[in-house]
């Protein structure tokens, strides 16, 4: 049987878009979540030359002779696959760039924040425009050829038709490409390993010291809290380290792309809002196969408190997956204040207005499941707030002009 073909992803088209004005495209991401295979795509549509520093040779020459390897091309696109792995090739590219400013010049993958990695000389600040590639999203998985754009579609206010119920299988199965075709088991399996590898291997690489005996500790613990507040005490004392030393392997975690954020959303620094971040691993699968979650725990008295934070992780996961080929600018947060009002996301639009959501993993709603939107709305008054309650069911309807109730699967299915 003949394997399917990749799956097309859509930041292709802004990264397309950014080659063509700037001279050095980031492009980072997990390992294996399809860095590579989308920069091989890109290859194949200009004159490119594609080399990995995941190669015990092209690593050498690029360490022994950088000014050499970053000159290797002049009149091609001079693709770098885990450019992290070279440090030094930092300011040698910013010194070719200056000299030449020709756009669409460099395109440098990497697994880990390249301004993270010790020895990097320069941020290429002006020079460099950097994109993340999470697993894949909804829309990619279902091989849709238009890019889904949530945020977008809401604005144009459409008419609402009913969606599919959300699947808990998707939820549980994740993102990750490796996984797609493995059974149940097998992906637990992968992800096990991938886990323990990156801790063991990838982890000291870039922090060095005692990082592997507990970066494998520290995504077990967050995939077992997804989409909670960072509180350091507690993080330190399920690690058994210190305050200190919890946060530099969650700083660690984040660096490598296995760790999101999902920041607190204020008017301003001051007042009653609580400013911790939200922190869960990258990918929903990710999440379910280190804590042992299946399918059927879904259906389960035990399991749905989980699989509820599963499915707030989930949306917010795809909102951020959006953002990156949206037509509109926004950024996403969460709200919580100290008079007990919490916001599950805030989506915060470039002409001021807010989207903010609640997620509900249940297949039924009442007007309990978006009462703190009301409240969020009357607290501030002064913005143009729309309103989305999604929930695990099928139909869609508007509450008000400003408030829609609607399935979880028209994040991609609108």
């Amino acid at each position: 049987m003949d394997a399917p073909p990749p799956f097309a992803r859509h930041l292709e088209r802004p990264l397309v878009e950014a080659l063509s004005d700037t001279p050095i495209v980031v492009l980072q991401g997990a390992r294996q979540v399809g860095k590579s295979t989308l920069a091989a795509r890109l290859a194949t549509q200009r004159p490119a030359v594609l080399v990995t520093l995941d190669d015990p040779v092209t690593l050498a020459v690029a360490e022994s002779d950088p000014g050499f390897f970053v000159s290797q091309a002049p009149d091609r696109l001079v693709i770098i696959d885990e450019a992290q792995r070279a440090p030094g090739l930092i300011l040698p590219l910013k010194a070719s760039v200056d000299r030449d400013r020709r756009p669409g010049r460099f395109l440098l993958t990497g697994s880990v924040d390249l301004l993270q990695v010790a020895g990097v000389g320069d941020s290429l600040a002006g020079r460099a425009e950097s994109f993340e590639l999470g697993p894949l999203s909804q829309g990619e998985l279902a091989r849709r050829e238009i890019p889904e754009d949530f945020v977008a579609w809401l604005l144009t206010a459409p008419e609402f038709k009913d969606f599919e119920a959300l699947d808990p299988a998707l939820v549980v199965a994740g993102g990750y490409p490796e996984v797609q075709l493995r059974s149940p088991r097998r992906a637990r399996a992968w992800f096990e390993s991938y886990a323990r590898r990156l801790a063991g291997h990838d982890a000291r690489d870039l922090r060095g010291g005692g990082f592997p005996d507990h970066l494998y500790a520290l995504l077990a613990v967050v995939a077992a809290g997804p989409q909670h507040e960072v509180v350091r005490v507690h993080l330190a004392r399920d690690l058994g380290v210190s305050e200190n030393t919890a946060e530099s392997y969650l700083r660690t975690a984040m660096a490598m792309r296995l760790v999101s954020t999902l920041q607190p959303w204020g008017r301003n620094l001051r007042g009653r809002v609580t400013r911790r971040p939200k922190v869960s691993l990258n990918d929903t699968g990710f999440a379910a196969a280190l804590t042992g979650f299946s399918e059927s725990h879904a259906t389960t008295l035990g399991g749905r408190e989980y699989f509820g934070a599963l499915v707030e992780q989930f949306a917010a996961i795809e909102l951020d997956k959006q953002r990156a080929w949206s037509s509109e600018s926004y950024r996403t947060s969460h709200y919580r204040d100290t008079d007990g009002l919490e916001v599950d996301q805030v989506i915060e639009l470039a002409d001021g207005r807010l989207v903010a959501v609640e997620v509900k993993a249940a297949i039924e709603v009442t007007a309990k499941s978006w009462r703190n939107l009301e409240r969020f709305r009357s607290r501030f008054a002064d913005r143009e707030v729309i309103g989305v309650c999604l929930y695990g069911g099928t139909r869609a309807w508007r509450v008000h002009d400003w408030l829609s109730v609607l399935p979880i699967t028209a994040l991609w299915q609108h």
